[in-house]
């Protein structure tokens, strides 16, 4: 079968609401090249929406899955322990910032682990409240959706949210440490009193929002806010973990230790895994079965979780993302003195963000959209973000070779070009 007969199975079995970036149905992949049915390559900066920071079908991850499948699937980790699971929890209880003592759950999606950690939150504090802040994207259920910034089309048409949810705006790397005072001192003057927030969640860099990193004198704000009220500090760093940012966490910028730490993607490459790991002195309220889920921490998960791990660690990526990371930057600011519909390029190390703007310098989505379009016609893979869809996100992998940059790079660059043409072209037509 081919794309467009795969394409028809897909709109008579599958729901149209979820939906499709492309038409495209993969058939192979390897680091960041895929190959879809009709054996046409494309290089991918889109990394399964940043699954994927060791590349496609890493030979170690592949045999780190057959090894465990020979062992033992899933024993369930409530009826009987398993050393994938208590392995990997230790090695995040001693990688993630922070000199206090830890412990970790494992969880299925990052929605999930999002939803521990509030659960956490509340149980420890005895409070209900929690502060999130605009572009946020948190998940997809009823508490990470109502977390989540955006309304269309995440929130529109599901009826009521939770309650007791309040938003700050997102302290960007614009945003004065006076500004944010001041909206913090407004939030607990007429929204929600400190006393009764159990906690403040925020992205160190926003991903569906656009690719826009945290103000560093605010982040350390926020820390000294949560440990004068005995809040917790969540970080939700689903997209931005595993040297994405050129850290291993990104909070790691910022100089602070979160009291939560939720992560996800690519910490098991792909397979469906995430984590929190959590402040032990939070946990010591709660009593047993009061967390859990049937397949939480899956063994064969785990063990890709833990030959990531152990890629990361052995193969010195801060190191690897600082040089992908300039090479991305320097391209991108070299486009930007051609064409002025690009406009800021924002981010942490290989989580770069470009923004199409109009000849007004407003989010110009549309110009995106038709970038995406001929980057896919000629071979490339790449997202939007943003409030408006209109940044350039790069998701790529991080063990992507030269050949596959070089080649992502004449793509684009020869897109940058036909999109000026196009837009010149209507620009005089009009």
């Amino acid at each position: 079968m081919n794309n467009a007969d795969l394409w028809q199975m897909r709109l008579e079995e599958v729901p149209l609401a979820l939906a499709n970036n492309t038409k495209v149905t993969l058939k192979s992949a390897n680091n960041a090249t895929l190959i879809d049915m009709d054996g046409k390559k494309y290089i991918d900066f889109a990394g399964g929406i940043g699954c994927m920071n060791i590349g496609h079908n890493h030979p170690k991850v592949i045999e780190a899955i057959k090894a465990q499948a020979n062992q033992f699937i899933q024993p369930c980790f409530h009826l009987m322990l398993h050393t994938p699971y208590l392995e990997l929890a230790k090695q995040l209880n001693n990688i993630t910032p922070g000199t206090f003592p830890k412990q970790t759950m494992l969880c299925n999606s990052g929605a999930e682990a999002v939803e521990n950690a509030i659960k956490v939150a509340r149980f420890s504090t005895g409070r209900s409240a929690v502060v999130t802040f605009t572009g946020a994207f948190h998940g997809r259920t009823y508490l990470s959706m109502s977390l989540t910034s955006k309304v269309k089309p995440y929130k529109y048409g599901f009826g009521s949210l939770m309650p007791d949810i309040y938003r700050m705006p997102y302290p960007s790397d614009d945003t004065s440490l006076e500004a944010f005072k001041r909206n913090w001192s407004q939030l607990i003057l007429s929204e929600v009193a400190a006393s009764d927030i159990a906690a403040i969640i925020i992205e160190p860099e926003l991903g569906e929002g656009g690719f826009i990193p945290a103000n560093k004198k605010v982040m350390q704000y926020i820390r000294t806010l949560c440990d004068e009220y005995d809040i917790i500090f969540i970080a939700d760093e689903i997209q931005t973990g595993f040297y994405r940012t050129g850290k291993c966490f990104a909070v790691e910028h910022f100089d602070l230790a979160p009291d939560i730490l939720v992560m996800g993607k690519s910490l098991a490459s792909g397979m469906p895994l995430s984590a929190l790991t959590i402040k032990e002195t939070l946990l010591k309220k709660m009593t047993p079965a009061t967390l859990g889920g049937t397949n939480s921490g899956n063994p064969i998960a785990c063990a890709a979780a833990l030959a990531s791990l152990d890629i990361y660690q052995s193969e010195d990526f801060e190191h690897k993302v600082a040089t992908l990371a300039e090479k991305v930057r320097c391209f991108f600011e070299g486009e930007k003195k051609t064409y002025p519909f690009i406009g800021k390029i924002t981010g942490l190390g290989a989580m770069i963000g470009v923004h199409f703007v109009n000849d007004n310098n407003q989010p110009a989505p549309e110009l995106l959209q038709a970038f995406r379009s001929i980057c896919l016609e000629n071979g490339l893979l790449v997202l939007a973000s943003g409030e408006y869809k209109s940044t350039l996100r790069t998701l790529m992998p991080l063990t992507i070779n030269d050949a596959e940059l070089n080649r992502a790079f004449e793509i684009m660059a020869k897109s940058f070009s036909l999109l000026a043409e196009k837009h010149l072209n209507s620009t005089q037509t009009i």
